[in-house]
């Protein structure tokens, strides 16, 4: 009946072997990507991943990806709009991937500017956005689609849904004036429940 051909190291969209490296340098490259493309940028802010090659666990890996790609087009928009886009240069945006007995912790650090203290909470509410919301026009070309770098208020709620989902959870730390920490936690344990209640 099914007659799709079976994923090495897939069940289903899990896969057993999730290389963490892999799927998040491919997050950066799109990241960079659309943020040139919209900012319409010569050199985009680097971003610095420290994390060991070999590392992999059991995780969906496209949630894995969104995940990343989420938070780093946050902190790409907010330092390009922070310098402006004609800086010569911007402070690099890291990603440190730590690896503890209980959960993968993964810390992605801006010089953006941060977030207000009394804003943080309203981050994690969907249709949240300080960015100007990308009118869709229903005419569009759909090979000259250019996807929108934020501004319809999903990304983090959403990110930390999926998060928390599979038993992890995802922090914002902010020093207003400075950057914004994010802190992604995946938990390791196969034995969590679905949190459905």
């Amino acid at each position: 009946l099914n007659q799709q051909q079976r994923l090495k190291d897939y069940v289903g969209v899990i896969c057993t072997h999730t290389k963490i490296a892999d799927v998040v340098q491919e997050a950066i490259d799109n990241a960079r990507f659309i943020c040139g493309d919209y900012y319409m940028l010569m050199n985009t802010p680097e971003i610095e991943l420290h994390c060991p090659k070999d590392l992999e666990f059991m995780y969906v890996p496209s949630h894995l990806h969104h995940m990343i790609f989420e938070l780093l087009k946050n902190s790409l928009r907010a330092v390009v709009e922070l310098y402006g886009d004609e800086a010569d240069s911007y402070p690099p945006i890291k990603v440190v991937v730590a690896e503890g007995n209980e959960d993968i912790t993964i810390k992605v650090s801006d010089e953006g500017g941060g977030i207000p203290r009394s804003a943080m909470e309203q981050v994690w509410t969907y249709m949240y956005t300080t960015a100007q919301t990308p009118m869709l026009d229903p005419e569009f070309d759909k090979s000259d689609f250019k996807a929108p770098l934020a501004g319809f208020g999903y990304g983090l709620p959403l990110s930390r849904l999926y998060a928390r989902y599979f038993g992890g959870d995802l922090k914002l730390i902010s020093l207003e004036g400075y950057g914004t920490d994010a802190y992604l936690h995946l938990s390791r344990l196969s034995d969590n429940e679905e949190p459905l209640a």
